[in-house]
Parts: C-alpha cells; structure tokens; sequence
C-alpha cells in the first residue's frame, strides 16, 4: 500500500479513548451497528427532486446525504468508521439523465489518489442506464475493466422507460444481452445460442468477486406485454464471470411493482416540464375552463398557440389504444390502470399517488417495473432451472 492509498491513521497515534463511554463500555459490535445507522445515506428533504424529472422515481425522490461529520470526531472513531460510508451505502452512477451535479460515473477513478483501495470497499453499485450506453460503444465493457481483481458483491442495472430505444416513438420493447448489435423486437436469441463475444453479456466475463446481479426494467402499463416477452427470456441469460462463476437467474426472487408519476410525455430534453410552475388543483380548473393545454416548448421556440396545439396532439396510449388528450377527450381514471395491475398481484406504495397530486390526467402515467435477481454459482456445478 502506498502513502496516497493509506487512508486511516497509524495505530500508534491513536488516543484510546479509554475516557469515553463508547469505547471503555460498548463493545466493537454494538459501536458497529451505531456507525453504520449513524453513517446510512438518506434522502435529503431539503434537496427534492422536481416531480416531472427523468430521475423522479419511488426511493429516488430527494438527493441522497451521507453525514460524514463523524469521521471528524477524532482518530480513533476515523480508523474504525472510514470504510463504511463506501462498504454500506448503494453508490450510484447515471448513464444518462441524472439529477443536476450527479455524476455519470460515481466510482473512483484510476487517476484519483487510493483509487484501487476505495473500489475494494464497495459492496453495492446501482446504474441508470441508457440503453445505447449498455449495448452500443463499448460502453459497459469499459465499466466492467476496472473489476478484474475485485468486485463489489452487488450490481444493479435500472433500464427506466425513458432508457429504451425510441421510447417517444412508442418503438417496441427489445433487450437482448447476447446479441452484439442493437436487437429487434421480433428478432431475438434463443436459450442455447452462445453470447456474441461483443455483447454486453459477454463482459461480465472481465468481472470477478460479483455474488448478485439485478436487472430491473420499466415501462408504461400499456406496454406490460411487451416487458414481459422479454422477462419470459431471461431464464435463458446465465453469464459467466471472470472467476470461474456463472450468474443464474433466481426466478423466486422476480418482483413486479407498479408506481404513479407524470408521463414522460411531457418531458422535455433536460428532464423538465415548462408546466412545472402549476401544482394546485385551482391553476388546473382554471387551466381547463381556458381551454389551454401547456406542453413543453423547444428551446428558442415562441410558445405555441392552443389552436396549433389541438391540430397536432400526440396520441397517448392507454391499455394499448390511443386517446386524446384532456383537452379533446378524458383520459381513463388514473385508478383503472392501477387496479388492473394490482389485481394481478403487482404491488404499490400505499402513498404512490401523492407525487401526482394537481396533475391533469393527461400528464400522468401508470409504471410498470419488474426487478429480476441472478446469483452467482460455482461453473462446473450442476444447475436445474
């Protein structure tokens, strides 16, 4: 280990500190336990997301705080602490469309001091991702290099339905890890066909010490069909890693999720909404009587006239048919769409509808996620799907 990478102090300069309660009374586990509540990321209330963003989703609503002040109490608290906002907190990376200042990779960097120490004491990495960063440009096989000695235990892979290719064009659902070009919907790889060396599901192959992997993917309810033709194949995806193990689905641990939020039909290219000032049902009333509808407008462009706007509505789908706009048409009730998911054991946050409350209808969508789970087993083992 070199002076740059030694990040906590020597031992023979550390105060015992055998005047404090918490170290002559606690022992290490119970001091351990209150570190790691103490040292826990949160999401900050005073540092919200805006509710139309890209990034605004269940559990990722707010910035996301680590209180390292205790670090600075004194030596001896720093040595037994250090570690553990890197070891215990989910690190999270954005590829692309994240909150304003995020990083788009969050980990340390070859040229930054301790780089390789600070990348051992990961445990948990979560990425957002595009879906061209993943399958095009080698994207993800640059990530994957820098885990061929060590890993951390956990990776999640979020696909949000902003992330799939031409989702504003309501293009057909299509993830295929084995392929090496971009996959078509109708065109996919069989359980039996090898990964293509290119693929993104061939570079797990550069990544060791990895014990589980989630692949969690999202779209709008009425393309459930077309996520789950897609889920139905992952069984099919086993992929080997650098250390002689093969990541596995585990089909028992398969979530389905639903959440409420603004459609993404409103978004405009930075996440944010030029309606994002009216958030009372009174502006919304008043916005009906008018009979304006307030869409996005283009950077540089005049402000369109509610008469261009009823000529040229997009359609917005729902249940798989395509309906007006509020302003021409009523948009189903916002509780059909969820208790059709529900009903088919899809699960909800019971306060998933305070996110959207003031929106019109039309500027709200019903999400659909599935979260699958793929653990790590010995290759020469014999597995049974």
């Amino acid at each position: 280990m070199t002076g740059k990478e030694k990040i906590a102090p020597s031992p023979k300069l550390i105060n015992p500190q055998l005047a404090s309660p918490l170290f002559k009374r606690l022992p290490p586990e119970v001091r351990n336990i209150i570190f790691k509540f103490a040292l826990t990321a949160y999401e900050d209330p005073t540092r919200k997301y805006e509710r139309h963003a890209y990034y605004y989703r269940p559990g990722y609503t707010c910035a996301r705080k680590i209180d390292i002040d205790l670090l600075l109490t004194c030596r001896l608290i720093y040595a037994e602490t250090a570690s553990l906002p890197a070891s215990i907190n989910e690190h999270l990376s954005w590829y692309y469309r994240g909150p304003p200042n995020a990083k788009r990779n969050g980990l340390p960097s070859d040229s930054s001091p301790g780089s390789s120490l600070r990348r051992r004491e990961l445990r948990s990495i979560h990425i957002f991702a595009q879906l061209y960063w993943l399958e095009l440009e080698q994207c993800f096989a640059d990530f994957t290099q820098l885990w061929k000695i060590s890993c951390p235990t956990h990776l999640k892979i979020t696909i949000r339905h902003t992330d799939w290719w031409w989702w504003e064009d309501q293009a057909p659902l299509a993830l295929d890890p084995k392929r090496e070009d971009r996959p078509l919907g109708h065109i996919h790889s069989s359980p039996s066909d090898p990964f293509e060396p290119q693929s993104w599901g061939a570079q797990f192959r550069s990544i060791r010490g990895l014990q589980t992997l989630q692949l969690e993917l999202e779209t709008v309810k009425s393309k459930r069909p077309e996520l789950d033709a897609i889920v139905a194949r992952a069984p099919g995806w086993r992929f080997a890693l650098g250390d002689d193990q093969i990541l596995v689905l585990d089909e028992s641990k398969t979530q389905r999720r639903g959440w409420v939020g603004q459609s993404p039909s409103w978004y405009d290219t930075d996440g944010s909404d030029s309606d994002s000032n009216i958030d009372s049902e009174e502006q919304d009333e008043e916005d009906e009587e008018e009979e304006e509808l307030h869409v996005p407008e283009s950077i540089g462009d005049p402000a369109p006239s509610a008469a261009t706007l009823t000529e040229e509505q997009q359609l917005l789908q729902t249940d798989g048919e395509a309906v007006k706009s509020s302003t021409t048409a009523p948009s189903r009730p916002l509780s059909t769409d969820r208790q059709q998911l529900e009903a088919t054991g899809v699960i909800f946050d019971d306060d998933d509808d305070a996110s959207v409350k003031g929106l019109p209808k039309s500027k709200i969508a019903t999400y659909y996620v599935v979260t699958m789970t793929w653990r790590a087993h010995s290759a020469h083992a014999s597995l049974t799907l």
